[in-house]
């Protein structure tokens, strides 16, 4: 169910929309929670919970909301529960009321989630409540003062930098800038969180400890603070749980003061480009950011409708009739034949299949947009020798398991949706070469659509088996079970539960899949690239360049084999010698 004023997807378990603040259709407020309004005085910080159909504020004793400010008149302003949410209205006070730098002129408007006023001179916030099965709101902080830039002379006002750290238990942690923290919606009712480097985009899942040793990072609290601090929270001294914790959030650039902490030295220029030429031909992607203005006005535009109920039905109404069009064609058509199309029949099927890409990474972008999130890039890379189209939802992280795997089932789906178009084409209508060419690109782009949803390859159908299942490190811990853990158990007697039966299982799957797609991967450069440096090249210089070329394009799959071997080397020559002494 979409919102219907900013089309965002709404929890069906509250009356708002979480996005922009609309009571949803048919929703009865007084069986919720109720929004609140927020604000500073001397005495502190004040919250009053909007349960009145009117709440009235202003400076006068006989207001709901009472602000003892000269800026603000006896009667100066009034929120009013409507059927499309809660409204705010200026009574023709002296200084005016503003909504979010608008200062309002007799009209009424809307209150968003987390919008803030100004009633004369003083902040006011409106918020609406969160709860565990909400997920609680993203606390952001700027990267303004990022410890991450050059240090600057101590000025007044600024922040002091974390001391540096003098001992295990005498540092003084610091949460450097530039963070955002959410809980994460869990059916199972686990405390889960996601917290965020907003420089570097990195993502880290915590649980409700590791939240906890977070809050207090506030460069005041040596390590030791920490451990009593933890032991009287949770009733344990947990120390290597603490440092461990410690060292992650260092890793990530979110803390500093960590003992052992150093800043690292700029490294030689020859250093320099070497690490640049190396992790460029790791990652061998070419990535543009800013997309997410551009994503979300298609969303606006139109993009909102294919996740309404009719867009949902008439998407899964195409698939269908398009599997029994595929039949169908599948009976009269050949495949490798475009019945006389000729090469604008073959340039056809290829500009068919870019679209189809384009189409398959947008409907990503655009199920992001339905939950409200942002897409922070996309582009272009090679896996294991392949190219491949990518958008970024890693900013899904912080939306619900089921939001996550609707995102990573939306681009297949558009996929399977447009093969069906195609087969449809194919089976009924009587132009033999439109026919011909709709065949054809109905069946690779089915094709394409298995692939992608196979859980075997780190793709689609993988993401979302991984989150069905809430194991994010699948292939990691199903590989490791089935090399090393599965043969431990055996050997020591122990009998592998139904659990490690199927890790065991899908390890042992993944394993031969990865070694399949990699042979496929180094046939299909080689079929691309014989022809040209047979045509243009002696014999024998022809299989060097094949191999180095090759080589190149496959770098980030031999390299990190040759890394696990030369790391397995080493640690059997370490042992060998305490072997040989005992």
């Amino acid at each position: 169910m979409l919102c219907h004023a900013c089309h965002v997807h709404l929890r069906r378990d509250y009356p708002y929309c979480l996005h922009c603040g609309t009571l949803r259709k048919g929703a009865k407020v007084e069986a919720y929670a109720a929004p609140e309004l927020r604000w500073d005085t001397p005495a502190g910080s004040r919250t009053l919970e909007l349960v009145k159909p009117v709440t009235t504020i202003g400076r006068s004793a006989d207001n709901d909301v009472v602000l003892d400010d000269g800026s603000v008149s006896r009667a100066h302003a009034r929120v009013t529960r409507t059927a499309n949410g809660f409204e705010i209205e200026d009574l023709n006070s002296f200084n005016g009321t503003t909504v979010a730098g608008y200062t309002m002129h007799g009209n009424a408007m809307l209150l968003t989630d987390e919008i803030e006023l100004h009633v004369g001179d003083v902040p006011v916030r409106f918020a609406q409540p969160r709860s565990a099965a909400i997920g609680s709101k993203t606390m952001v902080a700027g990267v303004e003062h990022s410890m991450l830039l050059q240090p600057q002379p101590a000025q007044p006002g600024l922040p002091e930098p974390a001391p540096t750290a003098g001992g295990p238990l005498s540092a003084r942690p610091k949460r450097r800038s530039g963070w955002a923290l959410k809980q994460v919606p869990d059916v199972r009712g686990d405390q889960q969180w996601v917290l965020r480097n907003t420089r570097s985009g990195q993502y880290l899942q915590l649980d409700e400890r590791d939240v906890f040793l977070w809050h207090q990072l506030d460069g005041e609290n040596t390590v030791r603070d920490l451990l009593f601090a933890y032991a009287q929270k949770f009733g344990e001294l947990a120390l290597p749980r603490i440092e461990r914790t410690l060292d992650t959030f260092a890793a990530l650039e979110l803390v500093r003061g960590v003992h052992g902490q150093r800043e690292p030295e700029k490294p030689p220029l020859l250093k320099r480009i070497g690490r640049a030429v190396l992790h460029a031909l790791l990652r061998m992607e070419l990535s543009i950011k800013g997309l997410d203005g551009f994503f979300g006005g298609l969303y606006r535009a139109f993009g909102w409708r294919f996740f309404t109920r009719t867009g949902v039905a008439l998407l899964w109404i195409v698939i269908a009739v398009g599997l029994y069009a595929a039949v169908v064609a599948g009976a009269e058509q050949n495949l490798f034949d475009i019945r006389g199309a000729g090469v604008g029949g073959v340039v056809a099927v290829g500009l068919g299949y870019l679209l189809a890409l384009m189409v398959h990474e947008s409907a990503h972008a655009l199920a992001v947009k339905s939950y409200g999130r942002t897409v922070t890039r996309g582009g272009f890379m090679l896996m294991m020798g392949m190219p491949f189209a990518f958008v970024d939802t890693s900013d899904m992280w912080f939306g619900s398991r089921w939001s996550r795997i609707v995102v990573t089932l939306s681009g297949p789906l558009s996929t399977a949706a447009i093969a069906g178009m195609c087969a449809m084409t194919a089976a009924w209508v009587p132009e033999p070469r439109v026919a011909g060419v709709a065949y054809q690109l109905a069946f690779g782009l089915y094709l394409n659509t298995l692939y992608n949803l196979n859980p075997l390859m780190p793709l689609d159908g993988y993401q979302a088996l991984a989150d069905g299942l809430r194991l994010p490190r699948l292939r990691e811990e199903a590989a490791a079970y089935f090399t090393r853990g599965i043969w431990a158990d055996l050997k020591a007697g122990r009998r592998p539960g139904l659990r490690q039966v199927g890790m065991a299982a899908y390890g042992m799957a993944a394993v031969g899949g990865t070694g399949l797609f990699v042979l496929l991967g180094f046939l299909a450069w080689r079929d691309r690239l014989g022809g040209l440096v047979d045509r243009y090249l002696p014999p024998g210089i022809d299989i060097v360049v094949i191999v180095l070329l090759i080589g190149l394009i496959m770098f980030p799959v031999w390299y990190r084999l040759f890394r696990k071997l030369v790391g397995f080397v080493k640690s059997r020559r370490s042992t060998a010698p305490a072997e040989a002494s005992a």
